[in-house]
């Protein structure tokens, strides 16, 4: 219960890794602020969350607008209390070929999960400083290092979380708020499960056949679950982690190795 007295916000808090982490940081004490683009879906969370005692609200943010975020902030810390946990989880995947790459694409992915992560980190940042503690994790992706191709919007942006990551830990150190990033491999959710079927589609293979065929290549032999990133990121949140800031860790089964 590392986290009592502490309020943490989840961004792309409702659904997959990001209601996992919602849970656990639950359970880890924190009073959660499950935000999400899905309004409905972050009160299904937080109602749950509420129903085995934690502090929750649910708040709907759009991560790429600035003032939806400032808004949204600004409720949270009303209701719950100063931040001290920021979680920027929120993302898009879309298969991306080069040439058949669109603009609104390549904008839409960017600034949801590099943009939209910068955005949420000025705004949430002050409070940090202010109390002298904070945690900030980002979830980037294996593929943030390594690209399978068509793929390009994505990688790029995952590329970009680990030196935002490196940079802002940098400048906050000095004020006791450390910054990292968890780098997921194949987590089975269901925009994995979406990828997965378009893979089939595309390449004409039997459906269900994708994911069955991913888990062999992982050495672990399995595919990661929401809870393997969450616990992670729980880590992160300690006080075990306080001497840990600037770095990646690949949580992926053994599938890349850096």
């Amino acid at each position: 219960m590392g986290l009592v007295g502490k309020t943490a916000l989840i961004t792309g808090g409702a659904q997959g890794i990001g209601a996992a982490i919602s849970e656990r940081l639950a359970r880890d004490g924190a009073a959660v602020a499950v935000v999400d683009l899905d309004g409905a879906k972050a009160q299904q969370i937080s109602r749950k969350l509420q129903d085995a005692g934690a502090g929750s609200m649910a708040v709907e943010i759009n991560v790429a607008d600035a003032a939806s975020i400032a808004d949204g902030v600004a409720g949270i810390v009303a209701e719950l209390g100063t931040i001290a946990v920021l979680v920027n989880n929120a993302g898009v995947y879309k298969s991306t070929p080069l040439n058949e790459l669109a603009r609104d694409s390549w904008d839409l992915s960017l600034d949801v999960m590099l943009t939209g992560s910068l955005l949420m980190t000025q705004e949430v940042t002050p409070y940090m400083i202010r109390a002298k503690w904070g945690r900030i994790i980002n979830i980037g992706s294996m593929m943030g290092n390594v690209a399978y191709g068509e793929d390009v919007a994505y990688c790029t942006s995952k590329s970009g979380i680990l030196g935002l990551t490196r940079s802002l830990a940098a400048e906050l150190a000095k004020h006791n708020i450390c910054v990292n990033t968890v780098c997921p491999g194949n987590v089975l959710t269901e925009m994995l499960e979406q990828t997965a079927d378009a893979i089939e589609l595309r390449d004409g293979l039997e459906p269900g056949s994708w994911i069955k065929d991913r888990a062999k290549d992982i050495p672990l032999g399995r595919l990661g679950k929401p809870d393997d990133i969450a616990n992670v990121v729980s880590f992160f949140c300690s006080e075990d982690a306080n001497y840990i800031t600037g770095q990646s860790l690949h949580v992926n089964g053994g599938l890349y190795q850096l």
